[in-house]
């Protein structure tokens, strides 16, 4: 097993497979091409990879306050927060959910979240549901903060670990 940087782990064929397992998740993460892919790992503080005997199993992608982003999720906390890591998302490919990868990468987010005293924002599908989501954010100590309608058809809770 090796948690990678994503960020300094420059190869493509890398960003490629974590790609693919971001478009496996949709609706569960928001789709987007290759391109805009690698720009979120680009602008990324804090992107992590997870392999193991040479094969991408999962990913999380994370952005501090200030980014140029312009995700209405993003805003939301950079409005609530001067200093904060928002996970704007986070796969494991199906073949390996349940497995305990996302909670090995969270540690990592916990102890960057530890060691500088910063809060930690996500939002999970709530239309379509994702309660899968809901119960791992819960699990790892995120409370809900509200409900927010984005579009028709599709809301999202803000949850966060201060």
């Amino acid at each position: 097993m090796e948690i990678i940087n994503l960020k300094i782990n420059q190869d493509v064929e890398i960003f490629s497979s974590f790609f693919e397992i971001n478009q496996q998740q949709v609706p569960k993460v928001g789709s987007v091409s290759l391109n805009e892919f690698i720009h979120l790992i680009k602008i990324s503080n804090i992107s992590y990879g997870f392999i193991r005997k040479g094969i991408c199993l999962g990913f999380v992608i994370c952005l501090r306050e200030n980014t140029n982003y312009q995700s209405i999720n993003y805003k939301f906390f950079q409005e609530r927060h001067n200093k904060f890591i928002y996970i704007d998302r986070i796969a494991i490919a199906n073949k390996y959910q349940s497995s305990g990868i996302g909670s090995t990468l969270y540690k990592q987010l916990l102890s960057i979240k530890d060691k500088f005293n910063i809060p930690i924002c996500a939002e999970v599908n709530t239309k379509p549901p994702n309660e899968l989501s809901i119960n791992f954010h819960r699990k790892h100590g995120f409370s809900e903060i509200t409900e927010c309608t984005i579009k028709e058809g599709y809301s999202v809770v803000y949850m966060e670990i201060v």
